[in-house]
């Protein structure tokens, strides 16, 4: 093993708040640099199912008199690998009023390295499922199971209202924290992963851009097939027919036009009928208007584009533009949610005789990597770049715009 515990005492200044107190490792990590980040890019993401650059709608945040819900709504605006909805859930807590998220976000990515020169991740954040339905156990029924953790096991993953983070997720749509490396002896899933990293566009930020390059090579395909249903089936007898073949629903998916969500649960509430309560939670969690988020997101990038900075050519103007082309499908989503596919755990094909289900293929959204910044000239270059700070102007209200909408 590359690190190993050596004593119950705490170890300041090496991981995110919220990491166990009694962990020591027989070495001290080192800063993902360059080099390493670009390896362990290329390897994360061909471990990956969906690979995503979102912006964070809903961080759990309610009332003072509330708990956070721990649920964390995010909104696909650009696919490295995979088909994400549009709109999805993780389990996670809320950052928007900590007093600790800028240290967080400043937090680096950090591995160990070997007597032989190999890497490994330093433990980051990792997903901890709860419940998405808040009385989704029947009565009777034991709750959800805790995560295996030791005190060595990294932090909860966390998150910010109206900020930008890179998610790597798995087959089953959890956010990626194990990753098969070989170490000479096994390749056990043994290592911990990068799968929930914010986006900063800063001079450090360097795994937006390694992502983004490792995404641009050419590798086989690896979509995950869901079960499109026949318009206006029923969403009881789906789910009961389903259950009755021995089937697990992960997750079901939900059009409004041309707009998807994913409502995924807990693996814990799969076990139980979930789908009928699905109709409740969307009608509570809609969003069809633009909001904070989304002015927030505005804020943030604003003071990122400029031709004087470092990504002021690159990454900051094409994650700028990836969002207000976000933005523009946001302010297009309306009607009602229609159940239009599920995703199953094992073979979808071995369910595709039910008299329900249309065809079976990957859902229908495509990776997209992030839009360039080009044109034909230096000029359209320019041009271009000018119409995207007046896009991320108007949203931050510019022009008397107080509803923060684009044309």
């Amino acid at each position: 093993m590359m690190r190993s515990v050596l004593a119950s005492v705490a170890l300041a200044g090496l991981a995110l708040p919220q990491t166990a107190l009694a962990c020591v490792y027989a070495q001290r990590p080192e800063e993902v640099g360059y080099a390493s980040g670009q390896y362990f890019a290329k390897e994360m993401l061909a471990a990956a199912t969906y690979a995503d650059l979102v912006l964070v709608e809903d961080d759990g945040t309610r009332a003072m008199d509330a708990r956070p819900t721990g649920i964390i709504t995010l909104r696909a605006i650009a696919r490295f690998k995979g088909n994400s909805a549009d709109r999805f859930t993780v389990f996670g807590s809320p950052l928007t009023f900590s007093p600790d998220k800028e240290r967080i976000f400043n937090a680096p990515l950090q591995h160990f390295t070997s007597e032989t020169g190999q890497v490994a991740p330093f433990s980051y954040t990792e997903e901890r499922p709860t419940l998405l339905f808040p009385q989704a156990t029947a009565p009777g029924s034991p709750p959800p199971p805790s995560p295996p953790m030791t005190s060595c096991s990294p932090p909860a993953l966390m998150a910010d209202t109206g900020r930008f983070y890179l998610v790597l997720r798995d087959a089953e749509g959890r956010v990626l924290n194990r990753l098969t490396m070989s170490d000479g002896k096994t390749t056990a899933p043994n290592h911990p992963a990068f799968g929930f990293v914010p986006v900063t566009l800063s001079d450090d930020d360097f795994w937006l851009w390694s992502v983004r390059m490792a995404a641009a090579a050419p590798e086989a395909a690896q979509a995950q097939d869901v079960l499109y249903l026949t318009p206006g089936s029923d969403p009881v007898r789906v789910e009961r027919d389903l259950r009755a073949a021995g089937a697990t629903i992960r997750a079901a998916y939900y059009a409004r036009g041309n707009f998807i969500e994913e409502v995924r649960p807990s693996p814990h509430e799969q076990t139980l009928p979930w789908l009928e309560k699905a109709d409740d939670y969307l009608a509570q969690s809609l969003r069809d208007r633009i909001g904070d988020p989304h002015h927030g997101a505005a804020e943030f990038l604003r003071a990122k584009l400029s031709p004087m900075q470092r990504y002021g050519t690159g990454l900051g103007y094409e994650v700028a533009q990836a969002f207000t082309r976000s933005v523009r499908d946001v302010q297009q989503a309306t009607g009602t949610p229609r159940l239009i596919a599920v995703e199953v755990a094992g073979d979808p094909h071995a369910l595709a005789s039910q008299s329900f289900v249309s065809r079976v293929a990957p859902l229908d959204r495509t990776a997209d990597r992030l839009p360039q910044v080009d044109g034909t000239d230096e000029a359209a270059v320019f041009a271009t770049m000018q119409r995207i700070e007046r896009d991320i102007w108007l949203l931050n209200g510019g022009a008397g715009n107080r509803q923060g909408t684009l044309p």
